[in-house]
């Protein structure tokens, strides 16, 4: 487990800003938290330096890029079976994130497909494997406006105004026009996704480019694929000792506004999604103790239109915001073979 690492309030309000928008300057920083551009890249560079910060990405739409279908895997095989049926997952390229144990499942990853009829083509792949003794498959509704960073508690701060975070884009995976992108925006949006800082200028002397052009497909690219640019956090440095996994079933789809707005309203609630299949939501929290799991579960079962929740523990992943889909920028020609199959 990580040391907590102690953080001000001005050290707090820098990370807030960086979470809701990376490539915010220095100087717009300073200003906002009043103190010099020199102080705020000192402090910059001690969060980077003591393990807090550990990324600056821009989170990948998929649906733009033609992948409409998201899907959970949650693969079940006895104990004794696990080695050999992690080294069969892991030469799967087309399984992402994937984790052990989760709840009743032994594994459990995603996969990015263009064509839901390729859903059943891989789960008949995986229980042909003898070690393997069942597949379940959860289908998200969308991929985008999933995260909610301005949600989670940066200590000494204060929680931030709960209007801002009931603001969701009701745009879903069906809504999304799949984004026509050459190579130089390919290329553009793939160095932004790993590293979301990135000058525009060394971005355009590395592809051989203006900075102005660069600019242009920049502005293109943030409107429907680069959906967040942010910081990427180890939640453990501040004090987060463990992720509550929540499944909820709700007895009207229809409520689903009603339902989100007051999910949200429950501190360190970082991650929604709609789901297709056992469960209509699953929601992230980051923990600090036992006793936030039981009265967020609480404040959850009680929300008008919630039928039943189903909670698994697992540690805090070493950086977040998850960065999910920036192999799908990847050139078609080398897609692992259920990503790039078309759509139909």
């Amino acid at each position: 487990m990580a040391d907590r690492i102690k953080i001000g309030e001005i050290d707090a309000k820098i990370l807030r800003i960086l979470l809701s928008e990376s490539r915010t300057s220095f100087t717009a920083i300073a200003v906002e938290c009043k103190i010099t551009v020199t102080a705020v890249r000192m402090r910059y560079k001690r969060l980077w330096k003591e393990g807090v910060i550990n990324g600056e990405k821009m989170l990948v739409n998929p649906h733009c890029l033609g992948y409409r279908h998201i899907v959970d895997l949650g693969i079940i095989n006895a104990a004794e079976d696990e080695k050999e049926v992690a080294k069969f997952l892991e030469s799967k390229p087309y399984i992402s994130e994937l984790v052990s144990p989760f709840g009743k499942y032994n594994f459990f990853g995603k996969v990015a497909l263009r064509n839901l009829n390729n859903l059943q083509e891989i789960i008949e792949e995986f229980e042909s494997n003898r070690n393997i003794k069942h597949v379940d498959a959860l289908i998200w509704a969308e991929a985008v406006n999933i995260e909610y960073p301005q949600n989670l508690i940066i200590k000494p701060l204060e929680p931030e105004n709960k209007q801002q975070n009931k603001k969701r884009a009701v745009l879903t995976n069906q809504d999304q026009a799949i984004l026509e992108i050459d190579e130089t925006d390919r290329k553009i949006a793939k160095i932004l996704s790993e590293n979301s800082r990135t000058p525009f200028k060394k971005i355009a002397t590395q592809l051989e480019i203006s900075s102005k052009t660069v600019i242009q497909r920049y502005k293109k690219l943030r409107e429907n694929l680069l959906t967040l640019s942010t910081i990427t956090l180890d939640l453990n440095k501040l004090g987060y000792k463990a992720l509550a996994n929540v499944y909820i079933t709700v007895s009207n789809r229809s409520k689903m506004p009603e339902i989100y707005s007051q999910l949200l309203e429950i501190p360190n609630l970082i991650v929604i999604i709609r789901l297709i299949g056992a469960y209509d939501l699953y929601c992230a929290l980051a923990l600090e103790d036992f006793k936030e799991l039981f009265e967020a579960n609480d404040k959850i079962r009680r929300i008008s239109g919630v039928e039943t929740t189903l909670v698994y523990l697992t540690e805090m992943p070493p950086s977040w915001p998850l960065h999910l889909f920036p192999s799908l920028l990847e050139n078609e020609a080398i897609q692992p073979k259920y990503w790039s199959t078309e759509t139909t």
